[in-house]
């Protein structure tokens, strides 16, 4: 009886053990379980702030970087093709007419200190630097045929007046001075802000022939003239041609007595004078700049 007790109290004590290590074990595994889901959804939430977190860093970036792209993209793309085109040409003209600044007119402080140059002065290097003095205008003809003379009529930077005593013919060499004169002219008013004109040649060779006409009316004309070897040429500082692109029928009508193109021009002959290039004598009565190549 005793015996039969303990082997069932034995058994008994048996199942209880199994028993309760399937409960606890059962336990423990539902408690990894449960850890292990609230894990996955911590870990899942991170993920997920960091995704947006991210994606919100580069939005904010692209917009500090590039603040007015899209809107300068949306405007330029609004924007017709004439549109674009004029302010691209208004935009380059304000830059030319802003960046170019315009220097003062000086001239020079007394003409006829500045242009003393008398006509001993001024003859012998048109004796140096001319022709012989000449006879006639047939004479003339036949030496622009040999190219000892130029023919200077025709040319864009300045303009010959209607000569009555003279012939429109130079030595190669003054040709070259006149046409620097007139171009560097030009060039001056340009960065001054003048409108441009062109100079006028009032007198150029003379022979034996138009200077023995001229004395009938200047007493004062000399067979000693400079004016004889193609080497000297008389500028008006009283008249100025306007180049504006429109001709009548007599040609534009001369600048008269503007004060400022004869500064310019006083500059621009004093420059050439003092760099050896030309003698010049201011001539009052006459109205011109009376000047020879050296």
């Amino acid at each position: 009886m005793q015996n039969d007790q303990k082997t069932s109290k034995n058994k008994y004590n048996k199942m209880h053990f199994v028993l309760a290590f399937c409960m606890f074990t059962a336990t423990m595994m539902g408690i990894r379980h449960i850890f292990s889901i609230n894990t996955n959804i911590l870990s899942e939430s991170a993920t997920a702030k960091e995704t947006i977190t991210e994606r919100e860093n580069i939005i904010v970036n692209e917009h500090i970087q590039k603040p007015e792209a899209t809107e300068i993209e949306t405007e330029t793309e609004t924007k017709s093709e004439s549109e674009k085109t004029e302010e691209t040409e208004n935009s380059s003209e304000n830059k030319v007419s802003n960046s170019r600044p315009k220097n003062k007119i000086v001239g020079v402080y007394s003409f006829t200190d500045c242009f003393p140059d008398i006509n001993d002065v001024q003859l012998e290097a048109a004796i140096k630097n001319g022709i012989r003095p000449i006879h006639s205008r047939e004479e003339a003809l036949k030496m622009v045929r040999s190219k000892k003379l130029v023919n200077i009529t025709n040319s864009p930077y300045y303009t010959v007046d209607d000569l009555s005593h003279s012939l429109p013919y130079l030595v190669p060499r003054a040709q070259q001075l006149l046409n620097t004169i007139a171009v560097n002219f030009i060039d001056s008013l340009y960065s001054k802000g003048m409108p441009p004109h062109m100079l006028v040649v009032t007198s150029v060779l003379r022979t034996h022939e138009d200077i023995s006409k001229l004395q009938v009316y200047n007493s004062n004309a000399t067979t000693q003239s400079c004016h004889c070897y193609g080497t000297t040429v008389d500028i008006s500082y009283n008249r100025f041609i306007p180049i504006t692109g429109v001709h009548g029928e007599n040609g534009p009508e001369p600048t008269r007595w503007d004060f400022n193109l004869k500064l310019i021009l006083s500059e621009v002959l004093n420059d050439l004078r003092l760099a050896d290039k030309c003698y010049v004598k201011y001539e009052k009565r006459q109205g011109c700049f009376h000047l020879t190549v050296r």
